[in-house]
């Protein structure tokens, strides 16, 4: 009895986990994006941008230090392994529960299952995506800018894994604090429900607007970095 109770608690304390690090990671998400679509305003508030997250107010030369992008990088790694090691025990990671999902959704039309569907194909995309881009952001975070990112982006075209994963996230990131304000009984109502979806769609539809144009803007940039 006691050793199910203490597994119970410790079934608790991941999902607990999950839950705030999903929050901490879709926070910091919008955050990032709005940082990058600086790059809408013009290459030198961008350039503002990337150097003050450099720290570059606290360098005697005012170039900043760029192994702090680094460490943010690492940073987020370590937040989404602690997010994805308890979401991936719920994952239908068999061929055999993938097919009884699907018998279960075309029996039961059931709208915040679809989502959690969704959610969990997402999730497997940013799992494939999401460590390539850390990894080409925090091995070379001197390259963050409006010349070095339009680059990347288009001469040499990272923007093949930026657009799935910008979709990816943005979906996954908006199911999830939706069925997390869910979980823990935020809202209880139906109408509050409702007015939830609503929002929830028009946030990924708003962050996925300016990723796509915040890309698009990196364009110019890109024959400039040689």
């Amino acid at each position: 009895m006691a050793k199910r109770l203490n597994l119970t608690k410790w079934y608790a304390y991941l999902d607990v986990c999950q839950s705030l690090s999903g929050v901490l990671l879709a926070v910091f998400l919008w955050t990032h994006l709005l940082l990058v679509s600086s790059i809408l305003l013009g290459g030198e508030a961008m350039a503002w941008v990337a150097r003050t997250m450099e720290l570059s107010f606290l360098s005697a030369d005012g170039q900043g230090y760029p192994w702090v992008v680094s460490l943010i990088a690492i940073g987020v790694a370590g937040l989404a392994l602690v997010h994805a090691v308890p979401a991936l025990q719920k994952m239908p990671l068999t061929l055999r529960q993938h097919a009884a999902l699907r018998t279960q959704m075309h029996s039961i039309d059931h709208g915040d299952t679809r989502l959690w569907y969704w959610q969990a194909l997402t999730g497997g995309v940013i799992l494939l995506l999401l460590p390539v881009h850390l990894w080409l952001i925090g091995s070379a975070p001197e390259t963050i800018g409006p010349q070095g990112s339009g680059h990347r982006i288009w001469a040499q075209g990272a923007w093949l894994l930026y657009l799935p994963l910008l979709l990816a996230v943005e979906l996954h990131a908006a199911i999830g604090i939706y069925r997390v304000v869910l979980k823990w009984g935020a809202a209880r109502g139906l109408d509050t429900r409702i007015w939830l979806k609503k929002l929830k769609t028009l946030v990924s539809l708003l962050f996925i607007a300016i990723g796509l144009a915040s890309l698009l803007a990196f364009l110019p940039y890109a024959p400039l970095a040689g």
